[in-house]
């Protein structure tokens, strides 16, 4: 069904039919093309080609201003309404710029390989809000907790910060180190800031569930990654006297450390250089190149934490020196050298304590693209293949619909997909089977680090492919949902390539980043050369 029947029926009241809103869908991405620009335009208004490469792009919460973190040591802020530069900051760092992290709709955080992270405020960009001092390495990427107030940083120093915004003072903000990982390349916080995903150069993904960055750094502070990844691969087990904080045991209930290390066929993976989060926590998409640096893939795994009653149905089966919990063997602190407290002038006592939002309770919406009402249609978002029968189909748990928060994306033209838990088959010893799509990319692009996204509603990535273009990939061929794609597949729980909805080639320009809005229908990527390329739907 095209899109101008689908038009008609809607004017004559008709209902809608099955698979109706993934046609739509996928009409719309597929329809996607950049825009042509005129030679005769202003400088500005094509983009900073004088910052170098676009190393990330980020919008702001409300889609209004663009930001571009730029190789060069810019800033370059966009108006993607108009598709104008709006200001540009030419020595915003001493190196190169890494990452772009919004903490509001004005104010924002950049990190740099000069080792610092800047705060800013996009109103006034004269001078940096604030400096922040404490890694040694290249600082690659940044995140936000917003409930908590504390911005997160990760550098290739292997340290992981944690900066409290609310407590600032003339030297900078209280921070403490919450771990160190060596190889670690990025961290990503989970959107429910209920988990950490981090990703490595050694071929492995670290996922920390039921996260609380008040206790992190004294629950893992005799925790050894890498030596721990290597007693799970043996299949050995420390010593329950060796240990003092079972970080791995699934009993643990907060801040409990999981591995992932299982990729496709033919994919060896050594250096995971690109990792992002579906927009609802559902799965991280990673990219890594192979270790013999012939091969370059994309890796969808789950992340989602396990149901309860396979928890319980697990325990049995453990031994009892396994059952060890935080009220049985308390967590000791850490003991942070005094340069790392440089700039700490203020007890760390309540550092990021907030509520914790329980994952039974997640508060969603979906708003539909044509009229954006906000409203619920479980069938509609189906697609028209077969479905399973309820036998075959895993139990899942009720989910809390509510209204939109305060500040949410009621206006968005991207619609929010039903939460939904995973119940699968799963290792107690924290190295649990997450494989679920997996895509070979080119490598033809060397020593940069090409970013990929999803869509705001999580059915589509945008990944840098070639030498000159993107490939925007789906679950399936109908670009339904994971949850609905997972259930139509044949081959049941096994690991699936994703599917290329279409290529879209951004001839003369190498694409090395790439963002959605979350407010309108558009795509943004950041190229090589320091072009910013907007992509719009064209709908004939």
């Amino acid at each position: 069904m095209s899109l101008h029947e689908w038009y008609r029926r809607r004017e004559r009241g008709l209902p809608a039919r099955i698979g109706d809103t993934d046609m739509i869908y996928r009409t719309i991405f597929r329809s996607l093309q950049p825009r042509a620009l005129s030679a005769e335009l202003s400088h500005p208004y094509r983009c900073g080609q004088d910052s170098g490469a676009i190393c990330n792009l980020e919008f702001s919460p409300d889609g209004t201003l663009l930001a571009a973190a730029c190789e060069y040591k810019s800033i370059v802020l966009f108006d993607p309404l108009a598709e104008k530069q709006v200001s540009a900051v030419s020595n915003a760092h001493d190196g190169s710029v890494n990452c772009i992290k919004f903490v509001d709709s004005r104010t924002f955080a950049s990190c740099s390989d000069d080792t610092t992270v800047a705060l800013w405020d996009a109103r006034n960009l004269s001078t940096k809000l604030r400096t922040l001092h404490g890694h040694s390495g290249w600082v690659k990427n940044i995140e936000y907790a917003k409930g908590a107030g504390v911005l997160l940083s990760s550098g290739l120093d292997g340290l992981v910060y944690a900066w409290e915004l609310n407590n600032s003072t003339e030297q900078g903000c209280t921070y403490q180190r919450l771990l160190y990982m060596p190889g670690l390349m990025r961290c990503r916080l989970a959107p429910d800031e209920s988990r950490l995903v981090l990703c490595t150069g050694t071929g492995y993904l670290m996922l920390v569930h039921d996260l609380d960055l008040a206790s992190l750094a004294g629950d893992l502070v005799d925790f050894r990654p890498n030596i721990q990844r290597l007693n799970l691969m043996r299949k050995q087990r420390v010593p329950l006297g060796a240990r003092k904080t079972p970080a791995v045991s699934h009993r643990r209930k907060r801040n409990r450390i999981e591995f992932v290390s299982d990729f496709p066929p033919g994919d060896d993976a050594e250096m995971i250089s690109g990792l992002t989060l579906h927009p609802q926590g559902w799965c991280a998409l990673s990219r890594n190149i192979s270790y013999d640096e012939k091969t370059e893939w994309s890796v969808v795994h789950d992340i989602q934490s396990w149901s309860e009653n396979e928890d319980e149905s697990d325990t049995e089966k453990q031994e009892p020196d396994e059952l060890n919990t935080e009220d049985s063997q308390g967590p000791e602190q850490e003991d942070v050298p005094q340069q790392e407290r440089s700039n700490c002038t203020r007890s760390m006592e309540g550092f990021g304590r907030y509520p914790k939002r329980e994952p039974s309770e997640t508060v969603l919406t979906e708003a539909t693209w044509c009229n954006g009402a906000t409203e619920r249609n479980v069938i509609n978002n189906h697609s028209g293949a077969p479905c399973p029968r309820l036998a075959e189909v895993p139990m899942q748990p009720i989910i809390r619909l509510s209204p939109p928060a305060k500040g949410g994306r009621a206006g968005s033209a991207w619609s929010e997909p039903v939460a939904s838990k995973r119940t699968a088959g799963h290792s107690t010893d924290g190295t649990g089977t997450r494989l679920l799509y997996y895509i070979q990319e080119s490598n033809k692009v060397e020593g940069y680090m090409r970013e990929a996204c999803f869509s705001p509603d999580g059915r589509v990535i945008c990944s840098p492919h070639d030498d000159y273009g993107v490939r925007l990939l789906a679950f399936n061929e109908q670009c339904n949902e994971m949850r609905y794609a997972r259930q139509c597949l044949a081959s049941g729980s096994e690991p699936a390539p994703l599917r290329e909805l279409r290529y879209k080639p951004c001839y003369p320009h190498v694409v090395i980043s790439s963002q959605f809005s979350p407010r309108f229908p558009l795509l943004v990527t950041g190229c090589l050369l320091g072009n910013v390329v907007w992509n719009l739907p064209v709908l004939s």
